[in-house]
């Protein structure tokens, strides 16, 4: 019965810790235009090196001149959807897959400022529960007293 409490209480921890970093995803992509596009541009490389491919290689793939993946790439041009289409068939993923930034969002210290001014403005019982959610996650880690 503990145990049945328990996984009731981590599911139930899980699914609000979901439901926050969600918010992460929202303050993201409410950042300006130049900053999408930085956001796309990092996306694309980011696939595109997965796959082990130059900027060539992906222009060939995907009937794109590699300069102008360079550009897109350094967030300095904004592909139309048929571009996009293109990269994204070349790269075989979905195009909504194309547009999950939140991988490319930011770097660490970025990350954790955003996190941060989340984390200040949650009520205690919700800062506890994030608390239990991580230690869920990464039990290695030492509880706080």
């Amino acid at each position: 019965m503990l145990f049945i409490s328990f996984q009731s209480r981590k599911i139930t921890a899980y699914r609000w810790f979901k439901a926050q970093f969600k918010q992460v995803i929202l303050i993201i992509m409410k950042k300006s235009h130049e900053n999408a596009a930085i956001l796309l541009g990092r996306r694309v490389r980011s696939l595109r090196e997965s796959k082990g491919w130059t900027q060539q290689e992906l222009g060939s793939q995907a009937d794109v001149n590699y300069k102008f993946l360079g550009e897109i790439e350094r967030g300095q041009q904004n592909p139309s959807l048929n571009v996009l289409v293109k990269i994204a068939s070349a790269l075989e993923v979905d195009l909504p897959e194309m547009l999950r930034f939140e991988h490319e969002a930011t770097d660490r210290k970025q990350i954790e400022s955003q996190i941060e001014k989340i984390l200040k403005t949650m009520p205690d019982a919700d800062l506890r529960q994030v608390l239990l959610v991580l230690h869920t996650l990464y039990p290695a880690h030492p509880k706080a007293a």
